[in-house]
């Protein structure tokens, strides 16, 4: 069997941080490397060159020892094969740089045959049992209390297991314990989706005179308010959380999502195969048209990203409007 392929890295340090503080250069664990003390002041990043001092064994000083070695500048060392103990270095002037690399072998990523999302529970699957003390055994009205105790901290465990409180996407997780998990995991709460913006009267040049009190506040809703069902719900997470389409706003990233949430059930992901049934263009540079396909949640996408439920970015005025057919 042929060696392991390995690749040269940058080693923990190259430069002095602490004048005459010694510091790990090189951990212990390599298979090789090299540190070298440059030759020229510039090189080394200070005015005069100087001395770099090297110690296998023990913090290394800023004089030689049994144990602690001078690099003068320009010189090198190689580190030996199998090196089980770290290498310290040592010089007088803070910033004082040098060389080092490493050998290693590269980083394989071996697949454990675990699957993901993964079919079952990972954790615990039978509760700790409580039990009585040895002198209390023979109590059958304690035995039988602590029989029940466990059988219903078992109905906890079993609880926990079957309903998968991460994946909000399973028709265990609705109502209000939906809106718990949203909470309380993913830091969202249930919008109220409405056909536009709310209308803040109370800052200047917003309402006439006399219209408010002075120095007062009116915030009007929208005429149109639709009441944001489990369904809804759930794709509006899954707009936000859904990280397969990168981090790139684009237009196909944007469309990518409009067909996921027209499509996909309880905020699902569907295959989508092409995303030409969604209109994207742009008018002016800051803003973006949407033509959405004609679908029963076509009308509450549009709802939902001109009030703001669903997340876009801010610097855009979007657009929406819904094919005839």
């Amino acid at each position: 069997m042929g060696a392991a392929p390995v690749s040269v890295f940058k080693a923990a340090s190259t430069s002095i941080a602490i004048g005459g503080v010694s510091q790990v250069a090189i951990f212990g664990g390599v298979q090789g490397g090299i540190i070298a003390n440059p030759a020229a002041a510039r090189d080394q990043g200070i005015p005069i060159p100087e001395t770099l001092f090297y110690d296998f064994i023990n913090p290394a000083s800023l004089v030689e020892s049994p144990t602690t070695f001078r690099l003068a500048p320009g010189q090198s060392i190689q580190v030996p094969p199998g090196l089980a103990t770290n290498l310290n270095v040592n010089a007088a002037t803070v910033g004082h740089k040098f060389s080092a690399i490493i050998i290693q072998p590269l980083v394989s990523l071996v697949s454990t045959g675990a699957t993901f999302p993964p079919s079952g529970p990972t954790g615990l699957v039978n509760v700790i049992k409580a039990y009585l003390y040895q002198e209390y055994a023979d109590d059958a009205d304690l035995q039988a209390m602590f029989a029940s105790y466990n059988s219903y901290a078992q109905q906890f465990v079993d609880w926990f297991n079957q309903i998968n409180l991460p994946i909000y996407t399973s028709s265990l997780i609705a109502g209000t314990l939906l809106d718990w998990v949203a909470d309380g995991l993913y830091g969202m709460l249930r919008p109220t989706l409405s056909s536009g913006l709310n209308q803040n009267l109370g800052p200047y040049n917003t309402a006439l005179y006399n219209q408010l009190v002075w120095n007062g506040y009116k915030a009007i809703g929208a005429d149109n308010v639709t009441v944001t069902s489990d369904d809804i719900f759930k794709r509006i997470m899954t707009w936000r959380l859904y990280r397969g389409d990168g981090q790139t706003f684009n237009p196909q990233w944007l469309k990518r999502r409009i067909l996921r949430f027209l499509n996909g059930p309880n905020g699902t992901d569907p295959v989508i195969d092409n995303t030409y049934s969604v209109s994207v263009s742009y008018p002016s540079r800051f803003v973006i048209d949407i033509i959405l396909p004609l679908t029963p949640n076509s009308v509450i996408l549009q709802e939902a990203i001109q009030s703001g439920a669903v997340e876009l970015p801010f610097q855009y005025t979007f657009n929406v409007s819904i094919a005839s057919s």
